[in-house]
């Protein structure tokens, strides 16, 4: 369950593209600073869950830590979000949730990220839990060993068992259609 994912809104290469064109255009300096990430995606400051989500994104990106995306980041960011394969996503989460670098996810981290995936997702699907209620029923499914943590197998296993794990975990608000949409205001 999980692997023959639809990609309907995934973009093309003439998208990508256009989106490394406007990377060109917009950072003549060949390196994409957070605030200019922002701007071009028009993550408005009032909005907090936006903000926190593509800040997490763009740290996770930026692998020699120099708060700044060069080309090669920013490419491999795309091919990832728009492109790449459920296990690269499913991988990319789990770096993500996993903020101290340990391999090994706490409650602490799992709903940190659950609270920013709750807000944004409220507003396009029907959640019937609280953040709470989610982390511990990812808990309660994934945990398998109950030791408190999550496990980098139990989580990759998680979420490929259970569709609803998969959704919570995977970090994916529908990205591509964000940045297809979040494309137009760009050119």
């Amino acid at each position: 369950m999980g692997q023959a994912e639809s990609h309907n809104d995934e973009m093309d290469l003439e998208q990508i593209q256009e989106l490394c064109m406007t990377f060109m255009k917009e950072c003549p300096s060949g390196t994409l600073h957070l605030h200019e990430l922002k701007r071009i995606f028009g993550v408005p400051a009032s909005c907090e869950e936006e903000t926190l989500y593509i800040e997490t994104v763009f740290h996770s990106f930026d692998t020699n830590r120099d708060n700044a995306l060069d080309f090669m980041e920013y490419t491999a960011a795309l091919h990832l979000i728009l492109r790449g394969n459920l296990e690269d996503r499913l991988k990319w989460s789990f770096k993500i949730y996993d903020k101290d670098g340990n391999g090994k996810l706490d409650r602490q981290e799992v709903k940190n990220l659950i609270q920013i995936i709750y807000k944004i997702k409220l507003h396009t699907t029907a959640i019937n839990m609280t953040p709470n209620e989610v982390c511990d029923r990812i808990f309660e499914l994934v945990d398998k060993n109950h030791d408190g943590q999550i496990s980098f197998t139990e989580f990759m296993e998680g979420a490929q068992k259970d569709e609803w794990v998969m959704n919570m975990l995977k970090l994916d608000v529908n990205a591509s259609g964000w940045v297809m949409q979040n494309c137009v205001k760009m050119t």
